[in-house]
């Protein structure tokens, strides 16, 4: 442990990472919406409350899918280093739509 403490400086990768992430997971919620919005619809019809929860849980299953494979494919493959290099901000985004998931299934 060093003997003072540093913070953690942002730079144009980190940001883009963050960006390029939060573009992905708006992409996809949106789409899940409009599909299952388009999907069920009259006596099949689900609630709007419910496709949201439905969105936020499939979204977090897969983003904890990925941040469990960056670990092994960094090792396989020099390319995912810059994920493993970023995963943190993968884990804190996967904590804010599980806990927006948490929050509407409450």
């Amino acid at each position: 442990m060093s003997h003072k403490f540093v913070l953690v400086n942002w730079n144009k990768r980190k940001q883009a990472y963050d960006i390029c992430l939060w573009i992905g997971i708006a992409l996809y919620l949106s789409l899940f919406i409009l599909v299952s919005h388009g999907r069920f619809q009259g006596e099949h019809a689900i609630s709007s409350p419910i496709i949201l929860i439905r969105a936020f849980s499939t979204c977090g299953f897969i983003m904890l899918t990925l941040i469990l494979c960056i670990g092994p494919l960094a090792r396989i493959d020099r390319r995912f280093l810059p994920l493993l290099y970023n995963r943190r901000h993968f884990g804190v985004s996967f904590f804010i739509i599980a806990l927006i998931h948490g929050a509407l299934a409450i």
